[in-house]
């Protein structure tokens, strides 16, 4: 736990977050002494700020953006986060709770804090803060014959506009100040500055990414370092770096064409690979394959290593086909070449790559093509012991095709139909679709689910199920261009691949990771304007994200009042409160 000499701060803390958001409050539990002086909004209105403190930016202007939650750094953000602000790998937050994913996304939930994680922030604070401090020549230089407080605020300064993302105004660091000079009084100068990094590390300036309203109905464009804060969290998955916010600074994320040049230069850096990695393995939840069990008697080959191996398959694979450049959606979707160690290499029947590590194949070209058919993807969307077509058919309209499908109504059971040793799955699921209350989902969810049936629970390629030869033909239906026959996983994948509306789900679920909440009515011209370049530069991956960084959304929010809901939000609403479409009032 933190040092007694820490609690004066938590007061403070807890007042400047009542203040800005009533969500902050959750944070801070502990007691302490009263602080009487708040500090000035650490962000301010368009056209309010000083320049040292605003990142130059523009004045509000007459734009439609929705608001933005008030998000918090998700278990990886903080991660990445503290790894590139102490040098410390550690992963601290593995051991937080995990994050819930709201619209396929970590960054879209504003779930309220919970005690147990005040406080794991507040003991993991502590720990990397003494860790920190060993190498305090390092982190807080002293030289010999400075002043103590002089070099205080040098750190103070310098990590707090890193930490914080931006500088820290006179009241952030007049309070900071002052508790290493209380603090160095009892214990010497690389004491108090540990306790100082502990309070900055547990503010909700750290911890949360704030953007609030400026008290108008209209749009704010947002700050330099708003702006900067959300090009790195999305392209980066982390905090920006010091050339991030020298851009801030200077005023030089202002206009579109100051932030298409700047997101330029970090996806042509090596940490843009991490903010494609962190994409893909949120929207295709290989987070749940990481603690997902099989059965140790049907699949004995289901090991830690291999888990592990398919994740890096799947990551390895979706950042190559987007760094490559060129048709993104038609390599994930039928690419015949893959990433695979020895252990994936057996999995899938190809040669395995000298050494251990991963190696670029060929893949049997009549059994895998694309993501579609890759163990990671199929492992997730499988049971303990068996295949689920129910999750692969809902991946498939969910993920790819951005359909809503709403659960069915309370209180309907749901079973499975029972296992019988003459009848393939398919066959026992035709009898369950006879019953009317599930035949509506089931007729959306099993053609494209059974077309999967030739890869078993851990995505292992199979022709039989048991002694009976497994059927994959059937017929896609309910979509805006691609409806027709399919004939097993590469059949399916070629004609979504065809569909545009697979191309721009895509590029909506690039959308919602970057914007870190769902779709609006009024994101729609954003949206349209994205899909539209990545329709010119032939769906390369790397063009819709400028595209989405460059549009009005991404650069402008803010509403004061209440925010507009979203089509999703919606169609979720109470069927007594919002008409519904004949699509949702046939489903069970």
């Amino acid at each position: 736990m933190p040092d007694a000499q820490f609690d004066p701060f938590v007061p403070f803390l807890k007042q400047e977050a009542r203040r800005r958001r009533p969500l902050f409050a959750a944070l801070f539990l502990l007691g302490g002494c009263a602080v009487t002086s708040a500090p000035k909004p650490a962000v301010h209105p368009a056209g309010a700020a000083s320049e040292s403190h605003s990142g130059a930016q523009p004045a509000a202007v007459s734009v439609i953006a929705a608001a933005a939650p008030l998000r918090r750094l998700t278990n990886e953000e903080y991660n990445n986060t503290i790894r590139d602000l102490l040098g410390d790998t550690s992963r601290p937050a593995d051991v937080f709770p995990p994050d819930e994913a709201i619209g396929g996304f970590e960054n879209n939930t504003v779930a309220p804090i919970t005690q147990d994680l005040i406080e794991r922030y507040l003991e993991t604070a502590a720990t990397l803060a003494a860790r920190a401090i060993t190498h305090i020549d390092k982190l807080a230089p002293c030289p010999t014959g400075s002043e103590s407080i002089a070099c205080a605020r040098g750190f103070v300064d310098a990590f707090g506009r890193r930490a914080y993302r931006r500088p820290l105004v006179d009241e952030e660091r007049a309070v900071l100040l002052g508790i290493f000079a209380e603090k160095e009084k009892q214990a010497g100068y690389a004491r108090a500055i540990e306790i100082v990094l502990q309070a900055i590390l547990v503010s909700p300036n750290f911890l949360y990414r704030p953007e609030p309203a400026d008290g108008r109905t209209k749009a704010r464009a947002l700050s330099g370092y708003e702006v900067a804060t959300r090009l790195s969290y999305f392209l980066w998955a982390s905090t920006p770096d010091d050339a991030l916010l020298d851009a801030a600074a200077a005023g030089k994320l202002s206009t579109r064409q100051d932030v298409e040049r700047v997101a330029r230069r970090m996806l042509a850096a090596p940490r843009a690979i991490e903010g494609i990695r962190s994409f893909h393995r949120q929207w295709l939840e290989l987070r749940m394959l990481t603690t997902a069990s099989k059965s140790p008697v049907l699949y004995p080959t289901f090991t830690p290593a291999l888990q592990e191996a398919m994740v890096e398959e799947t990551l390895r694979f979706t950042t190559h086909a987007v760094l490559q450049g060129g048709d993104t959606v038609a390599t994930l979707l039928t690419s015949k070449k893959t990433f695979v160690n020895a252990d994936l290499a057996k999995l899938y029947g190809v040669p395995a790559p000298s050494g251990d590590g991963f190696a670029l194949v060929d893949l049997p070209a009549s059994q895998r093509a694309g993501l579609l058919t890759q163990a990671a993807v199929m492992s997730v969307l499988s049971g303990v012991e068996d295949t689920s077509p129910i999750l692969r058919g809902k991946f498939v309209r969910e993920k790819l095709l951005c359909e809503r499908i709403r659960p069915p109504p309370a209180g309907l059971t749901i079973l499975p139909p029972p296992f019988d040793p003459k009848l393939t799955k398919r066959a026992r699921f035709i009898q369950h679709r006879a019953d009317p209350m599930c035949s509506y989902c089931h007729d959306t969810l099993d053609p494209p689910g059974f077309a999967f049936e030739q890869y078993d629970a851990i995505g292992a390629f199979r022709t039989t199920e048991g002694e009976l030869l497994i059927d994959v033909t059937g017929e896609l239906s309910g979509t805006d261009d691609v409806d027709g026959p399919i004939t097993g996983a590469l059949g399916l994948a070629e004609r979504l691949n065809r569909s545009k509306q697979v191309r721009r789900c895509v590029a909506t679920q690039w959308f919602r990771a970057a914007l870190g909440r769902v779709e609006r009515a009024d994101d729609k011209n954003s949206i349209d304007a994205s899909y539209q370049t990545f329709a010119r530069a032939g769906f390369d991956v790397r063009e819709l994200i400028i595209a989405i960084v460059t549009s009005d959304a991404f650069r402008h929010g803010g509403y004061d009042g209440e925010e507009p809901q979203s089509e999703l939000e919606v169609k979720d609403a109470p069927s007594d409160l919002q008409p519904q479409t004949e699509k949702q009032e046939k489903q069970p």
